[in-house]
């Protein structure tokens, strides 16, 4: 039988559609993983030597030529070492990437979490740090994932020496279940619930997320399913996101602290809003992680408790005022023009007006008029606020 030619009229078409399906589907987050593994050291500092990968080139070697596959990636990855000029630039490029890829519907892939949440805190560059902080944002409303948290400080973290015994205890228990061996769904529940009842940090979350991961990817394959092996994945991936949103409000950089409060209020909802935001917001000197904060309210709105919960602890009236002050006194010109725009968009629209003075005036209106529930200023006569 003749082989037909790439060349001949009736394979060229077949061909060229089979290697755009193919390029279609190579474009996954794994070119993406790899790279960003390639580019970060253990420490998650930068490599000036790296074997990057295109989509492309990821395609061709991977799906066709299977190099990228089993004992070959090691010996791949040393052979393919380039020099890389700009670490960081790559990192921030890939990470842009990962982030447009995490915005598909469905589930959140695991391995996005697990590094959206490492460089948020370990990447040497700004610039990533905050790509990274906006990736786990984008995830909160496809987890539950609650309140940024560290471990308290009663809390012991669970170390290597503690959490590998564990893992290795649930690798055994989906073992078994993959086999078929009898009682290996209930190993399984009692070794996913001594994982979550370990105090892990942000390192440690990572480790066990990455394993658990890997064990459900296992249990898919085979055709079979465990809930609670679901279940703590989900769990580890939550705990990853507030661990990694708690250590990026406290960042060095402004720039980082922004996108926290972005991914607080994507994150954490009205409870965000109230039991951490407004208090860190209130100490803030910085202009950006005010300016997000303002921004992130002109856009929802004024917090507001949800329906059959517990009433917030911060009122309407006391954000306006926290941004009421911030529109007279804050010593930036454009913070305090961002501060204007979000009064008028959450209580004021009437008073179409950019002058500190204006603005003071209204306050002092809104409490002689007695309106401290209120949460728009249309009833009340603000004298001399100009359009």
């Amino acid at each position: 039988m003749r082989v037909p030619s790439f060349h001949s009229a009736g394979s060229a078409v077949p061909f060229v559609a089979c290697l755009v399906l193919g390029l279609a589907g190579c474009r996954t987050t794994e070119v993406k993983v790899w790279n960003l593994e390639q580019l970060h050291a253990g420490d998650s500092r930068h490599r000036y030597q790296a074997a990057l990968q295109g989509d492309t080139g990821w395609f061709w070697r991977r799906q066709i030529l299977g190099i990228f596959q089993g004992a070959g990636a090691q010996y791949a990855s040393a052979v393919d070492l380039e020099e890389v000029d700009n670490p960081a630039a790559e990192c921030l490029e890939n990470l842009i990437a990962l982030q447009e890829r995490a915005r598909v519907d469905g589930p959140p892939d695991p391995r996005h979490v697990e590094w959206f949440a490492r460089l948020a805190v370990e990447d040497s560059s700004k610039l990533s740090r905050e790509r990274a902080v906006l990736g786990l944002a984008g995830l909160g409303a496809r987890l539950p994932i609650g309140l940024p948290s560290r471990l308290g400080a009663d809390q012991t973290p669970a170390g290597p020496d503690v959490l590998a015994p564990v893992l290795e205890e649930l690798v055994r228990a989906v073992r078994g279940l993959v086999e078929g061996k009898p009682n290996a769904e209930s190993e399984v529940v009692r070794s996913a619930a001594a994982v979550r009842a370990l105090d892990l940090d942000l390192a440690a979350g990572r480790r066990a997320l990455r394993a658990s991961a890997e064990l459900s990817a296992v249990v898919d394959r085979g055709d079979q399913e465990s809930t609670d092996l679901a279940q703590l994945v989900q769990h580890l991936e939550s705990l990853c996101v507030r661990r990694a949103l708690a250590a990026a409000l406290e960042d060095k950089d402004e720039l980082v602290r922004a996108a926290a409060v972005r991914g607080v209020a994507a994150t954490g909802g009205a409870r965000g809003f109230d039991a951490v935001l407004y208090d860190r917001m209130r100490t803030e000197t910085a202009a950006m992680p005010l300016r997000a904060l303002l921004e992130v309210l002109a856009e929802h709105g004024l917090p507001q408790a949800p329906a059959g919960g517990p009433p917030l602890a911060h009122t309407s009236e006391d954000w306006l005022k926290f941004i009421q002050v911030l529109a007279v006194q804050h010593p930036e010109g454009e913070l305090r023009v961002r501060a204007m725009q979000t009064l008028q968009v959450v209580a004021a629209p009437e008073v179409q007006s950019l002058r500190e003075e204006d603005w003071y005036r209204w306050w002092l209106a809104r409490k002689e008029a007695g309106n401290s529930t209120a949460t728009n200023g249309a009833a009340l006569n603000v004298s001399g606020a100009k359009p």
